[in-house]
């Protein structure tokens, strides 16, 4: 029947029938024996309890293939058995119920029904996805009934009130970008400007230390491709900016695009820290495989041997991998390369090289970015090889975690991003373009820590893409991952920040793999792609705080949102009582040099010196951030974003906490003793709190 059981699976000792009901007896093989304790019931003895169930039919030498579908009342009685006896009794069409005991007759299992289905063999083939590229797919999420809570506008709140709501809805409005003009660039840098004085307030400081800030837009994500469309390109700016500060700063701020006034209590409880409302549905983006064509697939996005195709950032090594690329595999024989520093004579090699097989290459020094240049050098197309490509690759970086950016440096990134395509998108407009690709950055999606301005710039890209997509031109954003040092911006990354990448889980990619996924995601009809190489093993150990993005992809707990204003954890305070205050700061210190080695790379705690400054261990802005956070999430507490600033070492830190975890505990046992004398009800406020006597 097509069945294939290896040896630990082979456990059906015998099996009868009577009347309608099967019998079996069934044992583990002996090698398998020493492992039964280790489960409720082990695995391969549960699947041998089924096997009687192919005789279940009159024409015991043929039939489907039937598998196991749908479960139903399943409880376990005993643990640890190593044979069993099973009753399989008939309970519907190809259902059955099972009653499981041990070789005495004891009860160890029962299985209300288990519905099987037939199934072809050609369901059971893998499905053919790619291993390194990826799509963001919005999922519908439960929209639970609305909680209640106190909130209010950031712009209305009042400088001077003492106590600070629940939520601040932040309100993020740019206009229409319908009839986006050299202008948009600028409500770009308007409105990314403002929301980062907004982040920068709320995250410094306590005053909204008990308090979340919901990030509000309207039509700056699509979540329901077809029938929506990115209206608001500054707000979609606004979201890779934004994404980054919910990674350096966890659970304190949720991103919602509404379809509608806004529900605070509504968005709140769905519990997500990405989301977006379309008549009243929630959605969530998710991280996905995109499945490969089970045939040879045609182009979607093709380049003309006739045309010329222009690549900005041409004559960087990016630039000069992809312009070869287009020549050598894509046939294109006629390139227009720009980027602000080019000429002819830095490019000699370049041109000669692809002048021998067959290209025609001009350079051009020109900055997509400013409109008249860029408009010039389009002028400059010979009428016989009109424009049909282009591909967009300039970019620069200028790190920093959200506290450190200034409207500056943040301008300074979206320039050769935004500026320039706006200028690719209206300038070619008229052109009929069979390519369009903008060369973007999983940043923009993931929310990077420390690239902020780099997750707004490339967010943008994806959102331009989907605009003109929405317009009916040609338009494909790939969000690409780190590529390797020898191509791309990985040049500009330090040891540190790869190796934060990798324990991230984003592995990089060599020039052949990135090439490669060109070609595919050529194939592939998405307005937006995020081809990258990701380390599943590392994402897992991430457990549950991995962000929500990759829930699909990545079997973990669910994260919990950390309660507003909560306290030290139940397992730290457990493993504080009791302990002597030198004690308690001994316990405290080896949790923050676990954390400090874990941030800085280091294989153990012995390179982290109790009372050596910070600074000289090797912090920066960014791991200062990730310390904080994963402190935050080791002991439960809320710790501010000046803690390596405000304490200088690993034992100023782990004085603080211990006193931290100390004096919550005080606090809450202080409060539940004032609940109220014997004689009055007792109302629970906090599942968190102790009674005096540590009841």
């Amino acid at each position: 029947r097509g069945y294939g059981y290896g040896p630990a699976f082979q456990g059906l000792q015998a099996a009868w029938r009577r009347g309608e009901d099967l019998y079996a007896e069934v044992a583990l093989p002996d090698q398998e024996h020493q492992d039964a304790a280790l489960f409720g019931l082990h695995p391969a003895l549960f699947d041998a309890a089924l096997h009687a169930l192919h005789f279940g039919g009159d024409d015991t030498d043929g039939g489907p293939t039937m598998l196991p579908f749908s479960w139903a009342g399943v409880s376990l009685s005993a643990v640890g058995a190593t044979a069993l006896r099973v009753r399989l009794t008939p309970a519907g069409p190809n259902a059955f119920s099972l009653e499981i005991a041990d070789t005495e007759g004891a009860p160890v299992a029962a299985v209300r029904s288990l519905t099987s289905r037939p199934v072809a063999p050609e369901q059971l083939q893998p499905a053919q996805l790619h291993d390194s590229l990826y799509r963001v797919d919005w999922t519908k999420v439960p929209a639970p009934s609305a909680v209640s809570l106190t909130y209010a506008d950031w712009a209305a709140l009042d400088p001077a009130a003492s106590r600070v709501p629940d939520v601040i809805v932040l309100r993020v409005s740019s206009g229409d970008p319908d009839g986006a003009s050299a202008d948009e660039a600028a409500v770009v840098r308007a409105t990314t400007h403002q929301v980062l004085a907004a982040l920068q307030e709320w995250t410094a400081g306590e005053r909204f230390a008990d308090s979340r800030l919901l990030v509000v837009t309207r039509g700056a994500v699509a979540p329901l491709p077809g029938a929506d469309d990115v209206t608001d390109l500054a707000g979609a700016a606004v979201w890779g900016l934004v994404r980054t500060a919910q990674r350096e700063h966890p659970d304190r701020i949720v991103l919602a695009d509404l379809d509608g006034s806004v529900d605070v209590g509504a968005v709140m409880a769905i519990g997500e820290p990405q989301v977006a409302l379309r008549d009243g549905a929630a959605y969530a983006p998710r991280l996905v495989r995109v499945p490969a064509a089970t045939t040879e697939a045609e182009p979607v996005t093709s380049f003309s041997a006739e045309g010329t195709v222009l690549v900005t950032g041409g004559t960087g090594m990016l630039g000069r991998l992809v312009a070869r690329h287009l020549v050598v595999t894509h046939g294109v024989r006629h390139l227009l390369l720009t980027s602000r520093s080019a000429s002819a004579e830095s490019a000699a090699d370049l041109i000669g090289e692809l002048a021998d097989l067959g290209a025609e290459v001009k350079v051009a020094a020109a900055d997509a970015a400013d409109r008249a240049s860029l408009a010039g050098v389009l002028a400059g197309i010979p009428a016989e090889h009109p424009l049909v490509g282009v591909v967009h690759l300039a970019g620069v970086l200028d790190d920093g975690v959200i506290g450190s950016l200034t409207p500056e440096r943040m301008d300074r990134v979206l320039r050769p991003k935004v500026d320039a395509a706006l200028n690719l998108h209206e300038l070619t407009r008229d052109h009929d373009l069979a390519a369009f690709v903008l060369f973007s950055s999983a940043s923009g999606v993931f929310g990077t820590p420390g690239q902020g301005s780099y997750a707004a710039a490339n967010a943008f890209l994806d959102a331009l893409a989907a605009h003109r997509r929405g317009g009916g031109l040609t338009a494909q954003s790939l969000a690409w991952g780190l590529w390797a040092d020898d191509a791309g911006m990985a040049g500009e990354l330090a040891d540190t920040d790869r190796q934060r990448l990798s324990r991230n889980g984003v592995e990089p990619l060599s020039a052949q793999q990135g090439l490669e996924l060109f070609d595919v995601a050529c194939t592939v009809d998405s307005g937006t792609l995020v081809p990258i190489r990701l380390d599943f093993a590392a994402l897992a150990e991430a457990g549950a705080e991995l962000p929500s993005l990759f829930r699909t992809l990545v079997r973990v707990p669910t994260r919990r949102v950390a309660a507003v204003g909560g306290g030290a954890s139940s397992a730290v305070r457990e493993r504080f009582a009791g302990l002597t205050a030198a004690e308690r700061v001994a316990a405290a210190l080896d949790i923050v040099r676990t954390q400090a080695a874990a941030v800085l790379g280091h294989a153990g705690v012995e390179a982290i010196e109790p009372d050596r400054a910070f600074g000289e261990l090797g912090f920066d802005s960014l791991s200062a951030v990730e310390l904080r956070n994963g402190l935050n999430a080791a002991t439960g507490l809320r710790l501010p974003a000046s803690l390596v600033f405000d304490y200088p070492n690993a034992l100023a830190v782990a004085e603080h906490i211990a006193a931290e975890v100390v004096g919550a505990d005080t606090r809450r046992t202080a409060v539940a003793a004032t609940a109220g004398s014997a004689d009055e009800p007792l109302a629970i406020v906090g599942m968190a709190c102790r009674y005096p006597g540590g009841v």
